[in-house]
């Protein structure tokens, strides 16, 4: 059944075709019109001439201004058909002038769409919380695997269910298509809608660095926000543990990250050794089977297609070329592609390989067999992509969608035609090489059927030939206001009042207010900047928060977003922070006001530090560098010198810290590394590598010789920082681990992490030496006293009060001091005497709070 006629029949509207029938209303007959001139270049699936695929979508035709109801005069898909523009000249059915006024009179009518099922606006908190809710349903030891993938932003566009159901069809066949395991694991729904669906990483025989790859690569990525999300962040393991669906499908699916994610090699001949494939010896043993002819649908130019046995099924391979002369015309030049008389000399190729669960994966590779992400087009092409380069993954699927795609050889009677060309040895190998057009249709429809059966493993119908392809053609499209609304996860109202309302996102976002639309980088560059602008009461559905009360400390008030990281001087008189705003700021601890914003990130903060006098400070964060600031004589100018940019990490750089001298700095992060920077010339000097999981914490041992870190998989490492050697290496966590620190000795290290206890080691073998347990929450910061007999915790805290901060006799293990409030605690620091702890969170400000002196 086509989309049509489900759409008609969902409707109830099939008529009787007696001349006595009804006449249908005009929104159908409109749609009708629509679809049988319009649709096969700008329907769903196809090949989105223009960017434009939904003119079927009534709700998209009219944020786009492709329909103004009421105003046939100002709608430009009315002016194109009344200029014959639409469909294009030449092309036929053609619409008649009665069919042209019928649309006008729908539109004047306000072009009334069909009736539609109420949906209900799922936000972003509610989307949290039936992850949190399914996530109880994983077993605890598990959870570390489980991640999620949604398309409940498109839903709460007005996606129609085909355009849904297709999303769940590609979403299972591209996890599928990237997997070594050898069953096909079609993901789970969480909702009743099918719009959220849980991953468990095992499946597809990923581990955590693999999803890391696909976050790095993610616009979208923000702070977990609500009690929820960081609920859910602390279960998983992973700050960015559910990503969005289309996304996925269209980003995944493609150059770098499909082959980073599949872990394809880097040559033909390295895929070959993983697969088992040994082609000389194939062709030695006549094993191969090859078929070449002309008019190969993607190609000007002749074609080669050559199969191999492997390891999961079937090797095939292409051997394409850039013209059909000399060593490139394959009917001159039938055997190779080792050297020889009549050898030929392929330009590039395409590899389709059997995966173990019998769906596909792909390489292409140039003429020297190597790796790449697109092929030129003047060897292959596809009409299906923009620039009709075929790129790997996403033009192999579409192309390939529903299997291999017959071709019969034309190459072997050639040969036997012509053998007074040939030399009798070179014909006896055609023959046994290029084979009858039975047995390579027997063999491509074995290999077919195989792939077919796995793809409906996957929960891919017959009625989509291309999911992957009609899924990532809306995604790459401009951006309306629906769909912007719907990915912020606020309904259009609200988002347009929140886009008129500032004045950042007017110049960015504009156009959407006007029924225009915005290109998809864009949208994606301005997210950032999108959450921050968004009003929280908008974003969570729910009314401002009531007023805290009076017995919290003073709010040191000034970022416009969550504080992510503070820092206190070491004369405790001046305070740093670093924020989900992107910004780094200088504070008068004892008057609370703000002395400098020190701008230039351009992504969140979530790193800062004093150097050892003070008069510097170091910052880092997503934007992936590390600055460094001039905190002298501008303390009352309202903004800070940038000295330097430390540029070398690879992705977001979460921690770092100063070296006693204050002539180095240590920085580590999500790209698995820890650097060491020399301050004063800004460059990197070593880089400590060897982590499986993203750094999260770093601190230098008071003699300026060592390093220890902590990673988010629970180990700590300790560094020698002269020799790059590691020292010692011992696993601290049962989760990740958020804080370490040296005793003012050097002997000892005291570290913090997400499975909530503070411990305590020896520094130079790990050897565990006491545990301090009561935390309800991960520990995010931990300090020893100045004598070091008193180690100090601190404990992440969102809605639920704690005693979030506690100090502990390190001889007697005892807990000394407790310290609680109604603040939300995300990151802390604590005055080198011990008198005071500065906390930062959600709720944009920071905190000051007096310790208790009697210990």
């Amino acid at each position: 059944m086509s989309t049509a006629s489900r759409w008609l029949a969902a409707l109830g509207l099939f008529v009787s075709l007696s001349v006595h029938a009804a006449e249908p209303p005009l929104a159908e007959r409109a749609r009708a019109l629509l679809e049988r001139y319009c649709s096969r270049c700008h329907g769903s699936g196809g090949p989105a001439k223009g960017g434009f695929d939904f003119v079927l979508d009534h709700d998209r035709l009219v944020a786009h201004n492709k329909i103004v109801p009421g105003k046939p005069a100002e709608s430009e898909l009315y002016l194109r058909l009344v200029r014959g523009e639409m469909p294009p000249k030449g092309k036929a059915p053609r619409p008649a002038p009665a069919e042209v006024a019928l649309l006008k009179d729908w539109i004047a009518a306000g072009a009334p769409g069909p009736p539609s099922v109420p949906r209900t606006f799922v936000r972003n908190a509610a989307l949290h919380r039936l992850m949190l809710d399914d996530l109880r349903s994983v077993s605890a030891r598990h959870r570390r695997f489980v991640r999620y993938l949604s398309f409940t932003h498109l839903s709460n566009a007005g996606r129609s269910a085909d355009e849904l159901r297709t999303a769940r069809e590609a979403l299972g066949m591209l996890l599928n298509s990237l997997s070594w395991h050898p069953r096909v694991m079609p993901p789970k729904a969480v909702d009743r809608e099918q719009t959220l669906f849980r991953v468990d990483l095992r499946d597809y025989r990923w581990t955590a660095r693999t999803w890391d790859r696909l976050v790095v690569a993610y616009p979208y990525r923000s702070a977990p926000v609500d009690i929820d999300a960081r609920a859910c962040a602390y279960a998983t393991g992973c700050d960015d543990f559910h990503l969005r669906g289309d996304w996925f499908v269209a980003n995944a699916s493609r150059g770098k990250l499909y082959y980073d994610v599949l872990e394809v090699p880097a040559t033909d001949k390295a895929l070959e050794r993983l697969l088992q494939v040994d082609v000389a010896r194939d062709l030695k043993e006549e094993t191969a089977l090859r078929a070449g002819f002309n008019g190969s649908g993607v190609s000007r130019n002749n074609r080669i297609l050559q199969r191999h046995d492997a390891a999961f099924g079937a090797f095939w391979r292409s051997y394409d070329f850039s013209d059909n002369s000399d060593r490139q015309n394959i009917f001159v030049h039938p055997l190779g592609p080792v050297a020889g008389r009549t050898s030929f000399r392929p330009a590039g190729s395409e590899v389709i390989f059997s995966l173990p669960n019998g769906l596909h994966g792909y390489l292409l590779v140039d003429g020297d067999g190597r790796r790449v992400e697109r092929a030129p087009v003047n060897i292959v092409s596809d009409p299906q992509r923009p620039d009709r380069q075929v790129e790997v993954g996403i033009s192999c699927m579409s192309c390939h969608a529903r299997g291999l795609l017959p071709k019969d050889d034309q190459v072997r009677a050639h040969v036997e035609k012509n053998r007074a060309a040939f030399g009798r040895e070179d014909v006896e190998a055609v023959r046994a090489l290029y084979a009858p057009a039975e047995k390579t249709r027997r063999l491509m429809d074995h290999d077919t059927k195989r792939y077919l059966k796995a793809l409906e493993e996957a929960g891919v119908g017959k009625d989509e030939p291309a999911p992957v392809l009609t899924t990532t053609l809306p995604y790459e499209s401009a951006v309306d206001l629906l769909a912007a609304a719907a990915e912020a996860g606020i309904p259009a109202d609200a988002f347009a009042r929140q886009v008129a309302r500032s004045a950042v996102l007017k110049r960015t976002l504009g156009p959407l207010q006007a029924r225009g639309t915005v290109q998809r980088q864009v949208f994606e560059e301005t997210f950032p900047h999108l959450l921050r602008e968004l009003r929280p009461e908008e974003v969570s559905g729910r009314q401002p928060a009531p007023p805290r009360p009076a017995n919290l400390p003073e709010a040191f008030e000034g970022h416009t977003d969550a504080v992510l990281c503070v820092a206190l001087s070491p004369d405790g008189r001046l305070a740093l922070s670093g924020g989900q705003d992107d910004t780094v700021r200088l504070w008068d601890v004892k008057t609370a006001r703000q002395l400098q914003c020190l701008e230039g990130h351009t992504g969140a903060v979530r790193g800062v530090a004093f150097s050892p006098d003070g008069r510097r400070a170091l910052s880092c964060g997503d934007d992936r560098s590390v600055r460094l600031w001039d905190l002298r004589g501008t303390r009352d100018s309202g903004s800070g010198k940038e000295l330097r940019r430390l540029t070398g990490h690879v992705d977001r750089v979460r921690c770092l810290t100063f070296s006693p001298n204050g002539r180095h700095a240590l920085s580590g992060g999500d790209d698995r590394t820890l650097r060491l920077w020399d301050v004063e010339k800004g460059v990197s000097l070593r880089t400590f590598s060897g982590y499986n999981r993203p750094v999260m914490c770093v601190c230098v041992a008071p003699d300026g010789r060592r390093a220890v870190s902590g990673d988010a998989g629970g180990e700590v490492r300790v560094w020698d920082l002269a020799s790059g050697r590691e020292l010692a290496n011992w696993e601290a966590h049962r989760k990740g681990v958020r804080c370490v620190a040296f005793s003012p000795d050097g002997r000892r290290v005291l570290s913090g992490g997400d499975d909530r206890t503070a411990r305590l080691w020896d520094a130079a073998n790990g050897k565990p030496l006491r545990a301090f347990e009561g935390h309800e929450n991960p520990v995010l910061f931990v300090a020893f006293s100045v004598d070091g007999r008193t180690v100090y915790s601190v404990a992440g805290q969102s809605e639920t009060p704690e005693n979030f901060l506690r100090a502990w006799d390190v001889e007697k293990g005892k807990e000394v001091i407790r310290l609680g409030g109604e603040a939300r605690v995300w990151c802390a620091a604590l005055a080198v005497d011990g008198s005071l702890a500065l906390t930062g969170g959600p709720d944009k400000v920071l905190r000051l709070w007096p310790l208790p002196k009697d210990r």
